[in-house]
């Protein structure tokens, strides 16, 4: 294929940041949100916030992170799931 590159791996940790940014070139004027989330361990909800604070600067708004679960049956406990930052106007 055009413009493939073989042989090349995306890494998460390696590669997130530019992907965020790329991602900030295709939002409008006035954005309303930006919601990232991952499923990648080792990698913190405090890490997106920082990755979106980074990248959306510019653009005035709020930041919330955290994690993402699954309620488990019959219990109060909570199956972590990943984690997600979300920017918002």
């Amino acid at each position: 294929m055009e413009g493939e590159l073989l042989g090349e791996v995306w890494q998460f940790e390696n590669n997130i940041y530019d992907l965020v940014n790329l991602c900030t070139n295709v939002l409008s004027d006035n954005p309303l949100f930006f919601l990232i989330n991952s499923y990648t361990t080792g990698i913190s909800a405090e890490v997106l916030g920082n990755l979106l604070k980074l990248n959306l600067k510019s653009y005035k708004g709020k930041i919330s992170s955290g994690e993402i679960g699954l309620p488990m049956t019959n219990s109060e406990l909570i199956l972590p799931c990943g984690i997600y930052s979300r920017w918002e106007s």
